[in-house]
């Protein structure tokens, strides 16, 4: 499995044409499978369950549509993106174990800190219960397959500017209740959290 990791931000169309032009290459096999670490300027995006009522603030960021799983949500600085090119046609054809694959690497990294972490299936991501006892989303999912090939990934906040989520009801909830490494009290930088998110990926599949 090869990962490519970018660290300035990226254009996000550029991104996505590059991303299915790898899935189109794992399916005729002249290509082999790719984790691409990487971050976006402040953009919202919306995927295939969009609720137009959840844009609250249509002026605040350019704004993409995606073919991937899931509502809107917010990318940006202090953020990683982690797209997963991967071929279950070589692993075991069960996107629902896929996707508990996924849901385990976020919670593994996550518990590295110590963390109280729950998931939650109907809102597409992990969550950490505070100290006020509420839940708060600190990474979303959102998933596409074709051909049995994965893409898209999930989102992972650690320190982003959180006000930047007021312009949108991320994947539905309220946008009062996301958070981010950085809100927890936890110091890491990019290259950190990028070291550990490769171990557990490996972890996870391979």
């Amino acid at each position: 499995m090869e990962f490519k990791i970018d660290i300035l931000p990226q254009n996000f169309e550029n991104s996505i044409r590059s991303m299915e032009n790898r899935v189109n290459n794992i399916i005729n096999g002249t290509e082999g499978e790719m984790v691409w670490i990487l971050n976006y300027p402040a953009i919202y995006t919306c995927g295939a369950s969009e609720n137009k009522s959840d844009l609250l603030d249509s002026s605040r960021f350019p704004i993409f549509k995606t073919n991937r799983g899931g509502k809107y949500t917010y990318h940006g600085p202090g953020q990683r993106i982690v797209y997963l090119m991967i071929d279950l046609n070589k692993r075991r054809r069960d996107i629902g174990n896929f996707v508990k694959l996924v849901e385990k690497t976020i919670m593994m990294t996550l518990q590295t800190f110590d963390l109280n972490v729950i998931v939650k299936n109907a809102h597409h991501g992990v969550f950490i219960r505070k100290n006020d006892n509420k839940l708060y989303k600190i990474a979303s999912i959102g998933l596409k397959f074709k051909r049995w090939v994965s893409y898209h990934g999930f989102s992972f906040n650690i320190n982003p500017d959180l006000e930047h989520y007021t312009g949108i009801n991320p994947c539905g909830l309220k946008n009062n209740t996301v958070t981010s490494l950085k809100d927890l009290g936890i110091e890491i930088d990019q290259e950190e959290f990028d070291d550990i998110i490769i171990q557990e990926i490996n972890n996870s599949f391979n």
